[in-house]
């Protein structure tokens, strides 16, 4: 029964899909299809060993350039829209946001008013308490750049 290549490609394909669940990585799947593919020309045309080996690599190759392109797809439509990035990260929210000093500029640094919480702002003006400003980046998610 096992002396049948289309029985041991049968075989290599399903060790390689099933392998593809229990080893990290999402490439072994496309090796077994190329598995169950010389499964099915073997029983349609009998060959050499060595001839089985070089389509084996041929379909290994074939299908991981179509696997490639299939994550590609599929990173592509899951990866996040521009307006959600900053979802949960609070800070990058207010990048582009009018504030109000509450203190006045010491050293570079100063409190803002952004909505009813006040953040550590840092800034190169000398700024007093009651002007407007404007968000232009955040440094480690809790710091506002303003100008």
């Amino acid at each position: 029964m096992f002396d049948s290549p289309v029985i041991m490609w049968l075989i290599i394909g399903l060790v390689l899909s099933v392998l593809e669940l229990v080893v990290p990585g999402v490439y072994l799947i496309w090796f077994g299809f190329a598995g169950f593919v010389m499964s099915l020309i073997t029983w349609l045309i009998p060959m050499e060993v060595t001839t089985q080996l070089i389509w084996f690599a041929i379909f290994s190759g074939i299908f991981a350039v179509i696997g490639l392109y299939v994550y590609r797809y599929i990173f592509e439509k899951t990866k996040t829209p521009k307006e959600y990035q900053n979802l949960n990260n609070s800070a990058e929210q207010n990048v582009g946001r009018l504030v109000t000093l509450a203190e006045d500029v010491v050293d570079n640094q100063t409190k803002v008013k952004v909505g009813d919480s006040y953040w550590v702002a840092y800034t190169e003006k000398t700024l007093k308490k009651g002007d407007t400003a404007k968000v232009v980046g955040v440094k480690d998610s809790l710091i506002l750049l303003i100008e």
